[in-house]
């Protein structure tokens, strides 16, 4: 399977759209999982990283699960198509901050500040109702337009942003892939949110980005995901979901 890509550029002053709906969000919960189609241990928490943000969020808890699948299992039978080195740093950076001894899979971060076993149930609800006592720094106003096969998100911020970074993750919602090799050989695995393309940009309060869809994703099959991170402690502190009309 060919790896897709995208390029993200950065384009100021602001430009409103009027035809275009307003995303506003309040206290979403972000959950990253770093993942493997290689690791035999990985397909339970794929599975949960689907099944309990449904719960929860019945339940008013606005939960976006993320899907960041790593490098490290692709010597071992099976190189995993949606992998990323990008993503493997990214879970580094966490482990390092964490005082985590190793890095391991699956892993699920909670808005950036604690961790669990990805598989466990238990662990995250009670993460997430923990962090849905918390108040986000920041709330996201934002939008997205497709307009001539270009696509353009606007945002802003309910105030200026200070210490953070904008992370800007398109994914691909629903994902169903047969595992020829590998410890999964023979198995079906199903993911949810899968991140194809990743970038960080250092917001200003208002901004509008230009976005280069991934080729050879479906634009009713993807989403924006848009959240802001502190640049020291790493902890999120606002985010939004956005599809394409």
């Amino acid at each position: 399977m060919k790896k897709l890509t995208a390029i993200f550029i950065l384009l100021f002053p602001l430009i409103s759209f009027t035809d275009s709906k307003c995303q506003i969000s309040k206290g979403v919960i972000i959950v990253e999982l770093f993942t493997a189609e290689g690791c035999s241990s990985c397909p339970p928490a794929d599975e949960l990283l689907k099944e309990m943000p449904d719960i929860l969020n019945k339940e008013d808890k606005n939960v976006i699960g993320i899907s960041f699948h790593v490098t490290y299992w692709n010597k071992l039978g099976w190189e995993d198509p949606y992998s990323n080195e990008q993503f493997t740093d990214r879970q580094k950076k966490y482990v390092a901050k964490l005082n985590l001894p190793q890095l391991y899979t699956p892993q699920a971060i909670v808005n950036g500040e604690a961790e669990f076993v990805g598989s466990n149930p238990i662990a995250f609800r009670d993460l997430v109702m923990a962090a849905s006592g918390k108040s986000s720094a920041y709330e996201i106003t934002s939008q997205v337009m497709n307009e001539n096969g270009k696509i353009f998100l606007s945002y802003d911020l309910n105030h200026d942003p200070k210490n953070i970074v904008m992370n800007i993750a398109i994914v691909e919602k629903d994902v169903v892939h047969f595992i020829p090799q590998g410890e999964n050989k023979g198995r079906t695995l199903k993911h949810t949110n899968v991140v194809i393309a990743f970038e960080t940009i250092v917001p200003q309060k208002s901004g509008k980005v230009s976005i280069t869809w991934p080729e050879g994703l479906a634009k009713e099959k993807g989403s924006i995901i848009l959240y802001t991170q502190n640049s020291k402690s790493l902890k999120i502190n606002g985010a939004t979901k956005l599809d394409l009309k």
